[in-house]
């Protein structure tokens, strides 16, 4: 794997600071920092602290025989897994930068808060510092607190937004308060921009995920005895609607009235087993991710998450959308493409997918059987998925989708990618 141009980019880019230009220090393998999260809550920081950090526990370890029978003990020692290993695009950006050759890469899992503050101590020491999705997910406390130590790099900022119907003010706050020079985002640009466009000297890359082969790919001899699959985390409802849930729980109320043989699972899978059970499958139902609602930049988003999560965990749609969103236009939409789009393509699984935009990648009835949003051709997209000569075409053209030359060298297909992509977007924005 390749992110040859992060070096380039880091050496052309000069941090200014009260006027004064820094250089930046060039080597043969750029010093690099990973800022990465191994989960959300205080549990997860009080394990990645005390175990990991003061004891030197790893995954999987047991706590010390006297504390067995001790069930606090026993519960933060749960805690010694990845986190991440449900959210396989967390893991694929991490690996693609950590093993890079180009790259001398100390990752940190910021809930470690002794590895982090070694790590806010010595940032002048780094050519290059990226935030990863999942560090810039669904909790941005410890990253808006260090916001102001990052004032002592000399090193380009690159942030990965991840969740973007999430903490939107929070993660928008962060990159103005740290002065962050790249935004990834995996939104389409001009939703990208309109969220992140107002940070001072912040340049906004569109880089949307892609398929990781290597993880993500025909098993011999698997057989596949779904035919339609489903397996994912429902939205909640202070997203704003339920499209995606409909479709879901559609084809999990009637699919076997068609004849359909469905598995509908309401929860992520560790990567390995998401693999398989893409294996398994004929074909996958879902829709585009995110929301529609980015009005005041997340604001009105962002009320209706802290009413839904923080005062009424047990809202129905109707409740959350009428008190938020009812009446309320549509602007600039944060719908957009998912790694779950991505990763049925490596393992020839078809998709029968809600009709969107896709960031422009999938297009509608070539790379995947289209659903209306109301449903109203289900029963024809149903017969075509039932037609075995349209069934090997979905699935067999998908393997196209956006492959140039790049990414067939570098073993990633999309529209983002962890590596390919990555040098070509930051190159070509400086």
């Amino acid at each position: 794997m390749s992110i040859a141009g992060l070096q380039r980019v880091a050496a052309s880019t000069a941090i200014t600071r009260e006027r004064r230009v820094l250089p930046v220090r060039t080597a043969s393998r750029m010093r690099t920092l990973y800022l990465d999260a191994n989960g959300v809550g205080w549990r997860s920081v009080v394990t990645d602290t005390l175990l990991r950090g003061i004891f030197g526990y790893r995954d999987g370890d047991l706590p010390p025989k006297p504390l067995r029978r001790f069930r606090p003990a026993a519960a933060l020692f749960r805690q010694l897994r990845d986190v991440n290993d449900a959210l396989s695009y967390a893991i694929d950006w991490r690996e693609a930068i950590v093993r890079s050759p180009e790259l001398d890469v100390e990752w940190c899992n910021i809930n470690n808060l002794l590895h982090f503050g070694r790590c806010l101590r010595r940032l002048k020491e780094y050519g290059l510092i990226v935030v990863s999705h999942a560090a810039a997910g669904d909790d941005m406390g410890l990253l808006l607190r260090a916001a102001a130590l990052f004032d002592r790099r000399r090193a380009p900022l690159v942030v990965f937004i991840g969740n973007e119907y999430d903490l939107l003010p929070d993660k928008i706050r962060f990159i103005r308060q740290t002065g962050a020079e790249f935004v990834c985002t995996q939104l389409p640009i001009e939703a990208g921009r309109y969220l992140y466009g107002e940070a001072a000297g912040a340049q906004i890359i569109e880089m949307p995920h892609a398929l990781n082969p290597a993880n993500f790919h025909l098993v011999p001899e698997t057989p596949r005895d779904i035919d339609i699959g489903f397996a994912g985390d429902i939205y909640w409802p202070f997203l704003g609607d339920r499209e995606r849930t409909d479709i879901i729980e559609w084809f999990e109320r009637h699919g076997a009235a068609r004849g359909l043989r469905c598995d509908i699972r309401k929860s992520r899978l560790p990567r390995q087993e998401w693999n398989l059970f893409l294996n398994s499958c004929q074909a996958l139902v879902g829709a585009e991710s995110g929301t529609y609602y980015l009005n005041e930049r997340g604001g009105v988003l962002d009320r209706a998450r802290r009413y839904n999560l923080n005062e009424n965990r047990a809202a129905t749609f109707d409740e959350v959308y009428g008190r938020f969103y009812h009446g309320l236009p549509r602007g600039i939409s944060g719908k957009c493409i998912s790694s779950r789009h991505f990763e049925p393509i490596g393992t020839k699984t078809c998709q029968l997918l809600l009709e969107g935009n896709y960031n422009g990648i999938l297009k509608a009835d070539e790379h995947y059987i289209a659903i209306r949003k109301d449903l109203t051709n289900i029963d024809d997209a149903i017969e075509r998925f039932r037609d075995a000569e349209a069934l090997i075409a979905y699935a067999g053209l998908a393997p196209g989708v956006r492959q140039s030359d790049q990414t067939r060298r570098e073993g990633r297909i999309g529209g983002g990618g962890t590596d390919g992509h990555l040098r070509h977007y930051l190159i070509e924005a400086t």
